[in-house]
């Protein structure tokens, strides 16, 4: 693909600097399908299936009118801590590279666009806008994306518990999950896992991913799925609070 063009919507800050910036469709399933969850771990949500209202919506405008798409949809918010211009020869700044690239709003539109292309639809009349903010410093970083994330995933209704999906604790209970096995059923040879959603829509974006979904499940099976708001009970039951578990 060639470079991005872009503008620059400087604000005089030091901490941060936006940019505008038109995607081609292409180049946005091109994203997802060669980087997948890695390209979202800073959104709140994964892949919510095309069942989901809106990214049925979204399918059916890539597949009748994507030369539409640009301005049905609400386009990406993402994060990087360093660009790379170049320039094309006649003054305009094009993106040549971007690093440590996060789509911290738009993870729906993002997987949708992959999801249209892996099916045989044509995009390449579809374009979406992205809101690029590149932060100059990983303290920033740190500062800056939750509440990016927070603030621009107002459209559709997000849990609470949604927004502490990052949270070293539960990145670290997601790890653990997906290397230690579970003692082999009566039967089994070998032993399964639990599958700790960390972000919503997790478990069943891992099973369409998945290269055999009849190995996936019979690793992660479907009654090892625990939601992080599962263990918050679990936990606070073993910590003999039921008080606090009953409300909810």
């Amino acid at each position: 693909f060639d470079p991005l063009l872009c503008l620059g919507a400087g604000t005089g800050l030091q901490d941060y600097t936006p940019f505008l910036v038109v995607l081609p469709g292409e180049f946005v399933a091109k994203l997802h399908n060669e980087h997948g969850p890695r390209l979202l771990e800073q959104n709140v949500r994964t892949f919510l299936q095309i069942k989901i209202k809106a990214n049925n919506l979204m399918l059916k405008t890539l597949e009748n009118i994507p030369e539409r798409f640009f301005a049905y949809n609400n386009g990406l918010t993402a994060t990087a801590s360093d660009l790379e211009f170049v320039d094309d020869g006649r003054g305009n700044k094009r993106i040549k590279a971007i690093k440590n690239l996060q789509i911290v709003n738009g993870g729906q539109t993002t997987a949708t666009m992959s999801y249209a292309k892996d099916k045989g639809i044509n995009i390449s009349k579809a374009f979406v806008q992205m809101k690029m903010t590149k932060i100059e410093s990983k303290e920033k970083m740190e500062e800056f994306v939750p509440k990016i994330s927070r603030y621009a995933n107002t459209q559709t209704k997000i849990q609470e518990s949604d927004f502490f999906s990052n949270h070293p604790f539960h990145r670290e209970i997601e790890r653990i999950s997906q290397v230690k096995s579970v003692n082999p059923k009566e039967g089994f040879f070998a032993g399964s896992k639990w599958f700790y959603e960390r972000a919503k829509g997790q478990y069943k974006e891992a099973k369409r991913r998945a290269k055999n979904e009849k190995t996936f499940l019979q690793t992660f099976p479907t009654t090892q799925l625990v939601h992080k708001t599962d263990l918050a009970k679990y936990y606070m039951s073993f910590e003999c609070k039921p008080h606090i578990v009953s409300k909810g």
